[in-house]
């Protein structure tokens, strides 16, 4: 059996660390066209400089109450801060918990300055494994949810190799643990996690590119006035299965024909771009918006809350209708009818959920326009017009 000297390959984790910093940091400089560059060298260098600060510590170049908190505390925050930069990769923004960063490392903090526990090798050792597990089979979750919208060829290997490092992270926290002599079985899970960190960075930067790469496909399927997705990207934008909660909102605008008549083809297409730019204020970042032709827009929602469904087609209908339209010197009311389909149970399929937010949206028309109405409350032997 091979034998890994552990000094060894912790020197080359936290090598791996700072390499991986430094991709980072030269993606960031190069300006490649992606989020959270910045946050995700943040997040490798602290916990290759926490790697750094242990290893001072263990030679006694240190005190000891000083480089075991100081590590502990930069592995703590680094891997929170690499949960958070695969976020905003993902979503371009921060997540609305992202002060969780400062408050939980405030916590961990405290408990160790209240019990000492940082003091004691095997109990410090484990909350560095635990809490790196949990935030690297976060990142893994997140960048699972960006595959199912985006569909880069990355990301499946990226989620792989993060949820990897989880798992080989938890499986040494339970060495540490439960195993006598765990420093063998640490020596080969930190062989791991280097194969992990040059994979992350590599893949991360193959994200990024990924993408930009799709953006300049993608230009031939945006509609040219709007600027949103058209018919055939939304088709290439949807996922190959449907889970229950996905939703699919059906939006036309009512009487848009008159608008063009009364004030000419200029002015609706001044109301076709408002509403577009409304409805991509208001989708969440995972939603997926197109012109389906026409005055006609469909939003698809995944994974949304069965509570939730009818709220958010609500507040759609009311966004556009507050819009303060104008054409010389004139109001132009402008008002919107929505169907809502949600899928609810596996085995669905894209063109029946479609069509029973169509159904959906052909009641809203025939009981008064401006109004959102439900899939379920359609006959199922009504036929759109």
């Amino acid at each position: 059996m091979i034998v890994l000297d552990i000094a060894t390959v912790l020197f080359l984790y936290q090598s791996s660390l700072l390499v991986g910093a430094a991709v980072f940091l030269f993606a960031r400089l190069r300006d490649v066209p992606a989020s959270g560059f910045g946050t995700l060298a943040a997040a490798f260098s602290l916990v290759g400089f926490g790697g750094v600060l242990a290893g001072f510590g263990e030679h006694a170049m240190l005190p000891k109450p000083v480089w075991t908190l100081g590590s502990l505390m930069l592995g703590v925050v680094g891997h929170g801060l690499l949960a958070l930069g695969i976020e905003r990769l993902r979503s371009g923004r921060l997540p609305r918990a992202w002060h969780l960063l400062a408050v939980y490392p405030l916590a961990v903090w405290i408990v160790a300055w209240v019990t000492g526990f940082h003091l004691d090798n095997q109990l410090r050792a484990a909350v560095f494994h635990l809490n790196a597990a949990l935030c690297l089979l976060l990142a893994a979750r997140i960048v699972t949810r960006l595959r199912r919208v985006e569909q880069l060829p990355s990301c499946r290997p990226l989620a792989a190799v993060l949820a990897l490092s989880g798992v080989s992270f938890l499986l040494g926290a339970a060495a540490i643990l439960f195993v006598a002599d765990f420093v063998s079985w640490l020596a080969w899970e930190f062989f791991i996690q280097i194969l992990g960190n040059f994979a992350v960075s590599i893949l991360i930067y193959s994200v990024a590119t990924d993408r930009a790469e799709r953006k300049l496909s993608l230009m031939a399927e945006l509609d040219s006035l709007t600027g949103i997705g058209n018919r055939r990207w939304l088709e290439r934008m949807m996922p190959g299965h449907l889970r229950p909660g996905d939703t699919v909102f059906c939006i036309d605008l009512d009487h848009f024909k008159r608008i063009n008549d009364r004030f000419g083809h200029a002015a609706g297409d001044t109301v076709l771009v408002a509403v577009a730019a409304t409805l991509r204020n208001l989708k969440r970042p995972d939603d997926v918006l197109a012109r389906m032709g026409g005055e006609e827009f469909l939003l698809f929602l995944p994974e949304l809350r069965t509570s939730d469904a009818l709220p958010v087609a609500e507040r759609i209908r009311e966004a556009i209708q507050a819009i303060p339209f104008q054409h010389q010197g004139s109001a132009l009311g402008v008002t919107a009818s929505i169907g809502v389909a949600q899928v609810a149970r596996p085995g669905e399929t894209w063109p029946d959920l479609v069509h029973a937010a169509d159904m959906a949206l052909y009641e809203a028309k025939r009981d008064g326009r401006n109004r959102v109405a439900h899939a379920s409350r359609v006959p199922q032997d009504l036929v759109p017009a």
